[in-house]
């Protein structure tokens, strides 16, 4: 999969295939939305979920993290779906992904989902950032939002933002994708069961799809 490399006001970012975004000044990896738990949430409602679902998010992240060589990663937003998602499994996973990465500086802000949280298990290596934190030039948030007062771009999540194609005669399908409007960054989700919405962007935004291992621009907003 290959990355590509960005420059947005000045900053150079590298967007991954696999919905995580680089800063390579800072060695920080960014991602938004695992909604680490929801298969566990849906079964504890009686409802069929897939299992696994977190393992493979946390895999992705892994693979993210030895490719890029991040020492932080910054995640904005929706860790987990509910309180019922912090399961005796979930636990064990994040348990082994933190030790496999202890030399990892992880940082949360917090979203509308994690609110339903009390309280993280305490060895859990988690600084939680406020809304609006300026990380240099960046600030970061889960809801999209002007760039605080100092901070020349915005990386949030939450939206889910997905690109619909559509030909003369129909509609192709969507696909995920990164979005920048007004200086607001958005982020796809990165969790395996996780669904998306579909943006409709203005001519002055950008759009950055995710096709078969590849970031692509759409240059054309949709009409």
């Amino acid at each position: 999969m290959s990355p590509l490399t960005v420059s947005i006001e000045g900053i150079e970012l590298r967007f991954l295939a696999q919905r995580g975004l680089y800063w390579p000044e800072q060695e920080t990896l960014f991602i938004a939305d695992t909604h680490f738990g929801k298969e566990a949430t849906f079964r504890s409602a009686g409802i069929a979920a897939p299992r696994g679902c977190t393992g493979g998010t946390l895999a992705t992240i892994s693979n993210m993290l030895r490719e890029t060589h991040a020492s932080r990663l910054v995640l904005l937003g929706d860790m987990f779906h509910a309180r019922t998602s912090i399961s005796e499994d979930i636990r064990n996973s994040l348990d082994t992904f933190f030790t496999d990465h202890s030399e990892l500086k992880f940082s949360l802000v917090l979203g509308n989902h994690d609110l339903h949280i009390k309280r993280f298990p305490s060895h859990w290596p988690i600084e939680i950032l406020e809304t609006g934190t300026k990380l240099g030039r960046i600030s970061v948030s889960h809801l999209p939002q002007s760039p605080v007062p100092g901070s020349d771009l915005l990386l949030c999540g939450h939206l889910h933002p997905a690109y619909r194609l559509v030909s003369r005669f129909d509609s192709i399908g969507k696909l995920s994708c990164f979005w920048l409007s007004q200086r607001q960054l958005v982020l796809p989700a990165i969790g395996e069961f996780t669904g998306t919405e579909v943006i409709k962007p203005q001519k002055s935004d950008r759009t950055w799809v995710i096709a078969d291992g590849q970031i692509i621009e759409i240059r054309q907003p949709n009409p």
